[in-house]
């Protein structure tokens, strides 16, 4: 199967694949005796195997056959957050953490749901797209459910402060080469997302910006009444 089409059989069945390991992975988390972050060995060998399958799929996207300046640079967004969920598995560093729950999970779903993808399973893209949004949406989720990780205002503040600086970086880039990394560019995406309905750019950007923030804010909203909650109590 060489093409792959949103809301197909095929796109349910990514996600349904998702969804299965990520909540195995936390069900099996849980019913072990709690052991100290950062990781247990599993989690590390998870987390460098994928670092190492990020190395290995870049190279092979910058040197081989399906080298693409517009997109095989690591220069997205769900890029940078996959590999910063691999390290989470191996070292719970704190500033990470905060960037693949609030970046990876508030942002980069939006790639799941409205995939900027046009190979199907025959080609290798396919399997670098799911890995990789498998291990940012995973990891995210794993993080809290099994490992306890617990947000606050700092860690929004980090994931802020980190989802600018990434603008930062990637706008330039796009208005230099016309790509659009980030979706942040005046291009629009070759297959239907949420950009289309944005309108013209640069006020786009500014929706962009808002949603982003705004997005991120929602994940922060449910942390924030479980501590006032237990303030409350005591």
């Amino acid at each position: 199967m060489d093409s792959f089409a949103a809301y197909s059989w095929l796109h349910l069945a990514a996600v349904l694949v998702i969804a299965a390991i990520t909540a195995l992975a936390i069900a099996i988390r849980r019913r072990r005796p709690p052991t100290p972050l950062p990781a247990s060995r599993v989690q590390r060998a998870i987390g460098y195997a994928y670092l190492a399958w990020w190395v290995g799929a870049f190279t092979f996207l910058r040197l081989g056959p399906l080298y693409d300046a517009p997109t095989t640079y690591p220069l997205q967004m769900c890029h940078w957050c996959a590999a910063a969920a691999a390290i989470v598995l191996i070292t719970a560093n704190p500033v990470l953490r905060a960037f693949v729950y609030f970046c990876g999970l508030g942002l980069c779903t939006q790639a799941v749901i409205t995939p900027s993808l046009l190979e199907g399973p025959a080609k290798f893209p396919f399997w670098f797209f799911w890995t990789s949004h498998g291990m940012i949406i995973g990891v995210a989720i794993y993080d809290i459910a099994a490992r306890g990780y617990r947000p606050g205002w700092r860690d929004f503040g980090v994931a802020c402060v980190a989802a600018v600086f990434y603008v930062l970086v990637v706008l330039p880039v796009d208005l230099v080469t016309g790509w659009n990394y980030g979706f942040v560019g005046p291009s629009k995406p070759d297959v239907p997302s949420i950009v289309d309905v944005l309108g013209p750019w640069p006020l786009r950007l500014a929706f962009i910006v808002t949603i982003a923030f705004a997005a991120m804010f929602v994940l922060l909203v449910p942390f924030l009444m479980a501590a006032r909650l237990r303030s409350a109590r005591r």
